[in-house]
């Protein structure tokens, strides 16, 4: 597998493109020159985005395609693959919502609408895309945006914390078969923490019931902007890099206590043979 993938004169698709990271990954990534698809349930946002990629110069394709409905994906993949070609270099699977409910006492048609976008909408990319890829043959890499959630539980969010948990071994499973078939098609998880977009401000109103302006004031704090977070993700995927960590020190020492935890653990659990 090469090392090095550059995006210009390449093709990237993007989903979520409407906003949040999505929309400043497509940015960045025609900036680098490469051609675009993106793609977003929301036609509105799609559209905006679309339009500033054409006041670049930037060649697009931009349909909306619900990543929960695996055959308007599967159609989706094989349209890019017949228009794009030996061009395509480039799948972010990025799309995401947010779902806030307990784990205490979830709402289950939350749940059902959190797993199906967040952990089957990247599962359907990878079954559409990849197959292709590995059959059309050269270098590839499927970007899966997971994050901080992917390995750090959290109250309120339990239906996007198993989702992304369960990106995160998706993932890692993908990468390993990829490896075993010596495929130039590789992989790579997103797993930032917290990163302002219309996703984490549906939170504000939790936080200002909680502790008011000022506790939705230290939220907004903890938060990167999308811009710096897909410049992270693209330095790295670019480098083909299994996990890319756009991450706070704070995410780093919070991971450490938890990974500390588990091997704490592991002697305690020893069984006798």
């Amino acid at each position: 597998m090469s090392e090095i993938l550059e995006p210009s004169g390449r093709t990237a698709v993007v989903t979520g493109a409407a906003s949040g990271i999505g929309r400043s990954l497509a940015l960045q990534m025609a900036d680098a020159g490469a051609m675009l698809v993106i793609t977003d349930i929301n036609a509105e946002g799609l559209k905006a985005v679309a339009g500033e990629l054409e006041a670049k110069g930037t060649k697009v394709f931009a349909p909306v395609v619900d990543m929960g409905d695996f055959a308007a994906v599967d159609a989706f993949a094989e349209k890019v693959i017949s228009v794009a070609g030996d061009s395509l270099a480039f799948v972010f699977a990025n799309a995401g919502i947010h779902g806030l409910t307990p784990a205490i006492d979830p709402d289950l048609e939350m749940f059902d609408k959190v797993i199906r976008i967040n952990l089957m909408g990247p599962v359907h990319m990878c079954k559409a895309f990849v197959p292709r890829l590995m059959a059309r043959g050269g270098p590839a890499q499927v970007v899966v945006t997971g994050s901080q959630a992917s390995f750090l539980a959290a109250p309120g969010i339990a239906p996007y914390v198993a989702a992304k948990h369960g990106v995160w071994g998706f993932v890692d499973s993908l990468r390993i078969e990829l490896l075993m078939a010596k495929s130039e098609v590789g992989v790579s998880v997103v797993a930032p923490s917290r990163v302002d977009t219309g996703i984490t401000r549906q939170r504000l109103d939790e936080y200002r019931a909680l502790g008011g302006e000022k506790a939705v004031q230290d939220y907004l704090a903890s938060m990167a902007g999308a811009d710096p977070i897909a410049e992270v993700i693209l330095r790295e995927a670019i480098k083909r890099e299994f996990w890319i960590i756009p991450s706070h020190e704070s995410t780093l020492d919070a991971f450490k206590s938890r990974a500390q935890a588990i091997i704490d653990a592991m002697p305690a659990g020893m069984i006798a043979g």
